[in-house]
């Protein structure tokens, strides 16, 4: 997972979210009336809107430089994030939380089996009795694994210069391990973003086998959902939103 460390620089320019994601993390956090903590909070896109919406909300990011651009936002902003360095994998608060999220597909960083059950009996071990657990994960689509290798070309904005620039991504999809080793290269970018390529590995996971880690880890329910206006999942490659209760 070190491409946190190494993407920091280029992280808000590149990973803007998904449509909805902020509000509706930030509307079940207030509905929790409790302290919330957010895995991997990164540059503090979600986060900072929880502190701006009076939540009581933790953070804990595994890049030391993702955590010192959020407290720059969050000093620019007059917010006091109480964030520290820590995997989620092995995170230690001395007291329990009311909420637990993992946004954006955060999980997906855990590149094995193993890793996925620690992190996801470690967030069990933090819930108080009746605590949830949201995580948003993709759902994979058979069409693009089924192609193996995967080139595309997008285009992102850097809102500080107002510039436009195109980045190239290729995905290679790993069926055994189920793994997404993903490359990214931007064109031409402004002076203070890396020319170089980033690169990167997540997993993708079937609903069904989520499903059975879930169990597994000891959480008694839970509900999917198709994306952030709790519509229901009913096709393949929507944006999936777990609810999971100890």
């Amino acid at each position: 997972m070190k491409h946190y460390e190494e993407g920091a620089v280029w992280y808000d320019l590149v990973s803007t979210g998904l449509p909805g994601d902020v509000s509706f993390y930030v509307k079940e956090a207030k509905k929790t009336k409790g302290r919330v903590l957010e895995l991997a909070c990164g540059t503090g896109r979600i986060y900072l809107d929880l502190l701006k919406a009076k939540v009581d909300a933790y953070g804990a990011d595994l890049s030391s430089d993702m955590l010192k651009i959020l407290k720059q936002k969050a000093k620019a902003a007059e917010l006091r994030p109480k964030v520290k360095l820590a995997d989620m994998r092995t995170f230690d608060y001395p007291n329990k939380f009311d909420l637990i999220i993992i946004p954006y597909n955060s999980f997906l960083h855990l590149e094995t089996r193993e890793d996925q059950k620690k992190c996801l009996m470690n967030v069990r071990k933090h819930l108080k009795k009746g605590g949830r657990l949201i995580l948003g994960i993709f759902d994979p689509r058979i069409d693009y694994l089924s192609k193996v290798d995967r080139k595309t070309e997008t285009s992102v904005l850097d809102k500080k210069s107002g510039k436009r620039m195109k980045m190239e991504n290729f995905s290679h999809y790993d069926f055994f391990n189920q793994h997404i080793y993903s490359f990214h290269r931007l064109i031409n970018p402004p002076r203070g973003l890396p020319r170089e390529k980033i690169e990167f590995t997540c997993t993708y996971i079937f609903p069904r086998e989520f499903m059975n880690m879930l169990e597994l880890c000891g959480f008694r329910k839970w509900k999917i959902y198709g994306g952030f206006d709790y519509e229901p999942y009913i096709k393949h490659g929507q944006n999936l939103v777990w609810i999971a209760y100890k």
